[in-house]
């Protein structure tokens, strides 16, 4: 395992019994896009449509002041901020997603079935409740910061170097440093200010938050 690499646990409940209906899809869809959103797929890239099917190994890629609203199976939706690179790595009972670049809200429409987790260059997170916020920040160190803040349900986040853990509970942020150490879990008043909306016929679901304001909550705050 690299140096500095974090996991955060992803814990499902187990369905003795599914029923041909509810198997899981193999494949995602574009649900909503605003902008220039673009999807590599088999070395091609196309520019995406609502109504796209997307399977594992795609690229979901959004520019300047756009965003994509996806469905990845398993009963999760995922929100892409402006300038985000997303990969489907899996999708079926063990789907996985790779943040590159930018933002991703992640939401769980109902019980989980299987595993969900999204992977980026320090940190893999999954979620015991429903909705979650990961995203990248500075890039001071070699590996650049990561935020996460939980809006319903427990995260478990650890560092397996240290073997330290720590549980990010609904309504708190944790700001992973370089990949390496992890803040306190607190009330950060930048997260306030995210928009978790993902259906556009309840307003809109474009997320300006300048994630540069999330650091001056970080003054006089020590690292676990």
């Amino acid at each position: 395992m690299k140096t500095g690499r974090v996991l955060i646990v992803l814990c499902a409940l187990a369905v003795p019994c599914i029923s041909p209906s509810a198997l899981f899809a193999l494949s995602g869809q574009v649900l909503f896009i605003e902008g220039d959103v673009t999807v590599r797929s088999g070395g091609q890239e196309r520019d995406a449509a609502i109504g796209d099917s997307l399977g594992a190994g795609d690229v979901v890629i959004t520019g300047p002041d756009s965003l994509a609203v996806i469905d990845v199976g398993n009963a999760t939706r995922l929100k892409l901020r402006e300038k985000t690179t997303l990969t489907l790595d899996s999708i079926g009972e063990q789907t996985a997603v790779t943040l590159s670049a930018g933002g991703v809200f992640t939401s769980i429409t109902r019980k989980l079935t299987g595993n969900f987790s999204v992977r980026t260059q320090s940190a893999i997170a999954g979620v015991r409740g429903t909705e979650f916020f990961l995203a990248y920040g500075r890039a001071i160190d070699p590996l650049p910061d990561v935020w996460l803040c939980v809006n319903q349900g427990t995260v478990e986040v650890s560092l397996p170097e240290s073997g330290r853990t720590v549980l990010v509970k609904e309504g708190l942020g944790i700001n992973i440093v370089g990949g390496s150490k992890l803040t306190t879990p607190r009330r950060y008043p930048w997260t306030r200010r995210l928009n978790w909306n993902m259906d556009p016929s309840g307003g809109t679901v474009t997320d300006r938050t300048d994630l540069e304001q999330a650091y001056s909550d970080l003054l006089n705050q020590d690292y676990d």
